[in-house]
């Protein structure tokens, strides 16, 4: 702990105030009884007094909450989600971002263990606080950790912070109980800085020619990492990869996007709840994504034909796991667009 928190606002009321046991105790066994170890898990208690408004926020955001994973095991564990409920709880609704998981401490994901000396930081060092829940594809891919690729344009150039494009109302959340991050009204957006990239009358070709039929990312992104087996207790195992598909987000404002392989698997609760996922073909394995690698310039842009009649790099039937075939039968391309 550092002499600066000791000496902070955080600090005046005592440990006790947010930790709770018992700070007239001698004994550490006795000052630990009742101890709080996180207790920004319950914003109401230990941060709403002082920060009202963000706690209210906070409170449904998907940070907190991870509603958008509940939202998906409850449409495919369908009528067994009373018996799929109390796994998530434990091993899914535990890693939620509190409060103090992104302005004290490292998230409990990543191990814990305080970022600076218990001092609050009203903007952490995203490397620990966001780098720590997102480490395993988005922030490596942003950084250039993913050995022999880039780093995103964006951290290479401006070295821009990930709060650049996601600020406050989204990361605390605007009080919207969003059923996931598509729904999110502050997400952010490539025309919100780049205005002059937007299809319609463009000057730039590729942009004109394609309209609104593909999404930024299809022509300005790198490879990524996707993740696939995941099995509660176990792990997964990822891979770099780089698919074109088919959005399947109704309203959508593009038909063709990149896709990454999540790691859930129809067994991936098998080790608590044997059969939980009933439903498991309803949503695609193969998701929407927005590779955090952005470049200017990538093959894509440099030859029309290093996308047309290159079907290596398009989801087709033939490269899906059969087991995953009905669940993914709306994103994937059965005809590549030939070449030019």
């Amino acid at each position: 702990m550092k002499q600066a928190f000791l000496t902070s606002t955080h600090a005046m009321d005592g440990c006790e105030t947010c930790h709770k046991g018992d700070p007239k105790a001698s004994e550490k066994s006795a000052a630990h009884k009742g101890l709080v170890a996180r207790p920004s898990r319950d914003p109401d208690a230990a941060c709403a007094a002082c920060h009202a408004t963000e706690v209210a926020n906070v409170k449904s955001s998907l940070h907190f909450t991870v509603r958008a994973y509940e939202n998906y095991l409850k449409l495919v564990s369908g009528d067994r989600w009373n018996d799929v409920q109390p796994v998530f709880r434990q091993a899914c609704q535990t890693c939620h971002a509190s409060c103090g998981d992104c302005h004290v401490s490292k998230a409990q994901s990543a191990r814990g263990g305080l970022m600076d000396g218990h001092v609050f930081s009203k903007r952490a060092p995203m490397e620990h606080a966001c780098g720590t829940c997102h480490g395993g594809r988005v922030f490596p891919e942003y950084t250039g950790k993913n050995e022999g690729f880039p780093p995103d344009v964006h951290w290479q150039k401006a070295k821009m912070e990930c709060v650049a494009c996601h600020p406050a109302t989204q990361l605390h959340g605007d009080g919207t109980a969003y059923p996931n991050r598509h729904a999110v009204k502050s997400k952010p957006s490539c025309l919100g800085c780049h205005p002059n990239a937007r299809a319609a009358g463009s000057p730039i070709e590729q942009h004109a020619v394609h309209g609104d039929k593909i999404n930024c990312v299809v022509c300005h992104s790198n490879v990524y990492r996707g993740c696939e087996s995941c099995h509660l207790g176990a792990g997964a195992k990822s891979t770099l990869q780089f698919k074109i598909g088919k959005t399947a987000h109704a309203g959508a404002p593009y038909q063709y996007t990149l896709l990454r392989h999540t790691p859930t698997v129809r067994t991936t609760l098998d080790p608590k709840v044997k059969d939980a996922l009933p439903n498991y073909d309803a949503v695609p394995t193969w998701k929407d994504t927005v590779p955090h690698n952005i470049q200017r310039k990538t093959p894509r842009t440099a030859s029309c034909n290093n996308c047309h009649g290159n079907a290596r790099i398009f989801l087709k039937p033939g490269d899906l796991n059969p087991a995953e075939a009905a669940a993914n039968s709306k994103v994937v391309v059965p005809n590549v667009p030939g070449r030019r």
